[in-house]
């Protein structure tokens, strides 16, 4: 009986060692954890405010380029937030007022779609975001790559991304954009388990 009791007694023992000793590795790695979140978080905030100013310094030496971009980002979103084939249909009445008479006439996204491809298709698009990659820039002309990046949705299928790449110039005189040309464009998964 009193070895029992000793047994029982050395293995609580046991088992509240583990316990406390778990218990602070787990604190510690708690506490490590927390600091490393808070860390992270300054850093973000510093690079946020580095981004910041630097926006702020490249469009008080580049104020055609910012607003060459002011400009196209307008434009990309009635582009390509498109929710059904009615919202096609009216993008080019929409964008007019943002380019030159050449690209209503020439820029393949002023064509009408006589296929109503999105009522066929079913699907929904969304503008996301662009990359402006300067040419050149002067008080005459802007020009420039972008890459524009859309979402598609189609019913059950998961979502993917779309770029489309452009041509494009702008001018700062009239703040009109002269050139749309769209060079083409590719797809991405957004389940990376297909890859």
């Amino acid at each position: 009986m009193h070895r029992k009791y000793i047994a029982v007694t050395g293995l609580l023992t046991l088992i509240i060692l583990f316990a406390g000793l778990f218990n602070l590795l787990t604190s510690l790695n708690h506490k490590q954890t927390t600091q490393l979140i808070n860390e992270t978080s300054k850093i973000q905030k510093v690079v946020q405010q580095n981004k910041n100013q630097q926006t702020q310094v490249f469009a008080s030496k580049q104020p055609n380029v910012s607003a060459a971009t002011t400009q196209l980002d307008k434009l990309f979103n009635l582009d390509w937030t498109l929710s059904d084939q009615s919202a096609f249909d009216a993008r080019a009445k929409a964008m007019t007022p943002f380019v030159t008479e050449d690209v209503v006439k020439n820029s393949l996204d002023f064509k009408p779609d006589p296929d109503k491809t999105m009522t066929q298709t079913g699907v929904s698009m969304t503008y996301d975001h662009m990359d402006f990659l300067p040419v050149s820039a002067s008080n005459e002309e802007v020009t420039a790559k972008v890459v524009v990046f859309a979402k598609s949705r189609l019913k059950d299928a998961p979502e993917a991304t779309t770029r489309y790449v452009y041509d494009v110039s702008y001018n700062p005189k009239n703040n009109k954009i002269t050139k749309l040309d769209r060079l083409g464009n590719y797809q991405l998964q957004s389940d990376s388990s297909v890859l």
